[in-house]
């Protein structure tokens, strides 16, 4: 399976059948969950969330959330990668990109998503040639706040309703 990125530690990758049920474990976790849509997913939710065909992506922007695998190990421990920026009515920011990092509770604390996010920081402005690349972050995910800060994001505003969140950017300065 070709390798989309690769970092020191990780690789990202398309997703391949045999990552389903650690990708499923991640889906129904609940401290993974609690910032992405609040609650966990059923088994089978799960599994219809799963991408598929992946590999096709490749052909043509290689922007998805691609799956993380810890190289020593050959273990998958989460989905990551820049996918479109989209505008309120839908339509695609040119030039832009947005940045996601999902990585499975058990390896929290060992800075995987700040080496995944340096990876595609670095992906998305050099090879992609992005102008600018975003992040959202729910209110009280204190973790992802301070992987953006390291990254060099900045706080851009802050969008209040029934929940909170915080939008992030970081402008491409090459």
């Amino acid at each position: 399976m070709p390798v989309i990125l690769e970092s020191k530690r990780l690789l990202f990758r398309p997703h391949l059948i045999t990552d389903l049920d650690s990708y499923c474990a991640m889906e129904m976790d609940i401290h993974v969950r609690r910032y992405v849509g609040g609650y966990p997913r059923s088994r089978e939710d799960a599994e219809q969330k799963f991408p598929k065909n992946q590999a096709q992506k490749l052909v043509t922007d290689r922007m998805a959330l691609w799956a993380t695998i810890l190289k020593g190990e050959n273990l998958y421990i989460g989905r990551c990668g820049l996918v479109p920026h989209f505008k309120a009515d839908g339509g695609s920011v040119s030039g832009e990109a947005a940045l996601g990092y999902y990585i499975a509770s058990q390896y929290w604390h060992h800075g995987f998503a700040t080496e995944a996010g340096k990876a595609f920081i670095h992906f998305g402005f050099s090879e992609l040639a992005l102008n600018r690349i975003v992040a959202t972050v729910e209110e009280g995910n204190d973790a992802s706040v301070r992987v953006l800060q390291k990254l060099g994001f900045s706080l851009e505003n802050t969008e209040e309703g029934q929940r909170t969140f915080y939008h992030f950017s970081l402008e491409n300065s090459t």
